[in-house]
């Protein structure tokens, strides 16, 4: 009796092995989609404006390097070190690179 019993299980279970694999052969597919990868990076602009306010006779030095004037001079001196000395009244641009490649506009207001 128990040798019929073993033997009907394992008979069941070889046709549920043979029909289930028959059903995996006929699976369509799912086209991988993969989310974009998304990056918590905050980078700085290719351009940085940053106005300045000086008087006559007042200097700063400013970050950056290879500077020189855009447009009018505007009533400043300017060195290749940064140095803007405001020696008449007037408004100009200053134009510089930062370290990490970007371009720094200072805008010069000498009053």
């Amino acid at each position: 009796m128990k040798k019929k019993l073993i033997t009907g299980l394992l008979t069941v279970v070889a046709c549920f092995t043979v029909g289930s694999t028959s059903f995996a052969a006929s699976t369509t597919s799912v086209p991988n989609t993969t989310l974009p990868e998304t990056s918590n990076v905050i980078t700085l602009a290719d351009q940085i404006s940053v106005p300045i306010s000086l008087r006559v006779g007042e200097s700063i030095t400013v970050a950056g390097s290879n500077f020189w004037i855009s447009g009018d001079y505007g009533g400043i001196y300017l060195n290749q070190q940064g140095l803007i000395i405001g020696l008449s009244p007037g408004v100009c641009t200053v134009v510089g690179d930062l370290p990490n490649g970007d371009t720094v506009l200072y805008t010069v207001t000498v009053r």
